[in-house]
């Protein structure tokens, strides 16, 4: 017999070998620990570097000004997304929902498009490529669902509009409502920036898979939640006006000066709030829980203080769904507490707000201007070519507004209206039938997955589309938008964990090269 094996045998026995390799690694006395001891010790020495360098180059400004550490700064963080892409993944999920607000830098060294959150998006992208290819992953990239049913109609579209830019008004471009005047930056605005949406989402999936603990990343979605509080309540409190002067209609453009409309906050921060209330049961008596629990306050107030009556029916939806099937002696107990904390200082604002225009009848103030100048003037042009696109934002170019027979605006105020406007009967039934095989899939895995802290998070996942939907019928849009962006992020979580595919297995997790091993394939996988 010859002294050599044959090959089906020499990969079995390198396979065993691998798999007991693996697994002496976390069955010895200390390894895994060992294994975990030191990346968390790294990770802990990268953070106190970082923190002493920030504090020798803030020290240092006066001398050599902003632009060396800020060089310096950018140069150590790319370094750090480059080792481990999930750490550039980290960082886009807190900066996603807050890069729409003002204070926000849009720019850097004079050129437009190159921002933090861009960076972050293409360091992270590039660092995923390069261990991919090193470590031999094999993720699934994107669900072939969310590519044909949601992209394409989207992409349809806008190829669509782009042979109708010339017909939009100067004055949108003289306003700043828009920035683009050719079909080339109408494109780059309205097609490939909302797309970095679903590059994140797909980011944020591939961070999952490749997690130990991808619960954590409710952690991320409260650091930005918090700081968007934090914000808003600033603002109102230093503006001086009392809670009943917030409340009046004459007040809507007041939360403008962050750079979203009251409406956008009440979804955005609506959907973090029902992941949160949905997450608290899930977790276990702990700082975890009492967290959450703080936090879904804190969201939930914030909402209220954007006075926006589209967002108190989506809280009002959000809660209605969480105590229906959730009631408790315990949590009704809770509710009444809180409800008798902060009603009697917000009820009577919070009334005044909701029921503008009702007693008197009248429609304009009850739909803000938008049945009669917007929505009415609209209908003839989406119902006489229902069914093709006309293209996205093709409210810019409609005859109603060219010819001004509605107000000024550059967008319907309506997710449903916009959506049969800009895509078409077809496209507009693609994009809703996506959205509604997402809520499935968070309802199979919220019941289905293993992880109790996941499958609350999955649990308010399949809340967020109801919830779009009502919030939708007076603003949004069902193409990607930053007030969408907690809903984008837990998508990405559910594609991480399985979900939106066709019958496939979650892929092997294991961690960065870096952190335990060197680059080649994932622990317990043969070559």
């Amino acid at each position: 017999m010859s002294q050599f094996p044959r090959t089906g045998e020499s990969t079995q026995a390198q396979a065993a070998q691998g798999a007991q390799a693996a697994r002496s690694t976390h069955e010895a006395p200390g390894g895994y620990a060992r294994v975990m001891f030191h990346g968390g010790a790294r990770a802990a020495l990268a953070g106190a570097a970082l923190l002493l360098l920030a504090a020798v180059l803030g020290a240092a400004v006066p001398f050599i000004g902003l632009l060396v550490p800020a060089i310096v700064v950018m140069a150590a963080f790319s370094l750090w997304v480059l080792l481990d892409f999930r750490a550039g993944v980290g960082f886009a999920i807190v900066l996603m929902p807050l890069s729409a607000l003002t204070f926000f830098p849009h720019e850097m060294m004079g050129m437009r498009g190159l921002n933090p959150l861009n960076l972050i998006l293409f360091l992270t992208t590039v660092s995923y490529v390069v261990h991919a290819g090193l470590r031999r992953w094999r993720d699934p990239l994107i669900p072939t669902r969310l590519l044909l049913w949601y992209v394409l109609p989207i992409g349809v579209a806008a190829a669509v509009g782009v042979s109708s830019v010339h017909l939009i008004p100067r004055h949108f471009e003289a306003d700043k409502l828009i920035q683009f005047n050719d079909g080339l930056g109408y494109l780059r605005d309205m097609f490939f920036k909302p797309q970095f949406m679903v590059l994140l989402a797909l980011l944020v999936a591939l961070a999952v898979r490749h997690s130990r603990r991808p619960e954590r990343f409710i952690y991320l979605m409260l650091a930005s939640g918090w700081v968007f509080c934090a914000l808003v309540g600033f603002l109102l409190v230093n503006s001086g006006m009392t809670l009943r002067e917030l409340a009046s209609p004459l007040a809507r453009t007041f939360l403008g000066r962050l750079g979203m409309h009251a409406n956008e906050m009440g979804l955005l921060l609506n959907m973090l709030y029902a992941l949160t209330l949905f997450s608290i049961r899930a977790h276990g008596p702990g700082f975890t829980r009492r967290l959450l629990f703080v936090s879904a306050l804190v969201f939930a107030v914030s909402v209220l203080m954007t006075f926006s009556r589209g967002a108190f029916v989506g809280l009002l939806l959000v809660n209605l769904v969480y105590f229906w099937r959730r009631v408790s002696i315990k949590a009704v107990i809770v509710a009444l507490i809180v409800a008798s904390c902060i009603g009697p200082a917000v009820l009577g604002p919070l009334s005044e707000r909701a029921l503008t225009g009702v007693a008197r009848a009248d429609r304009g103030a009850v739909t803000a201007g938008r049945l009669d100048g917007i929505w009415l003037p609209l209908l003839p042009y989406v119902l006489a070519e229902p069914v093709m696109p006309h293209g996205i934002y093709s409210i810019l170019w409609s005859p109603p507004v060219r010819l001004n027979r509605m107000l000024p605006v550059a967008q319907p105020h309506s997710a449903w209206l916009g959506g049969l406007m800009d895509l078409g009967l077809v496209g507009f039934g693609f994009v809703l039938a996506f959205l509604l095989f997402a809520r499935r899939e968070f309802i199979r895995l919220s019941r289905a997955h293993a992880s109790p802290a996941l499958r609350g998070l999955f649990a308010g996942g399949a809340v967020l589309i109801p919830l779009w939907f009502v919030q939708g019928l007076t603003d949004d849009h069902f193409t990607p938008s930053f007030s969408q962006s907690y809903f984008w992020i837990a998508l990405g979580i559910l594609f991480g964990c399985g979900g939106l595919l066709h019958g496939r297995s979650r892929p092997v997790a294991s961690a960065p090269a870096w952190v335990h091993q060197p680059f080649g394939p994932p622990a317990g996988e043969a070559r």
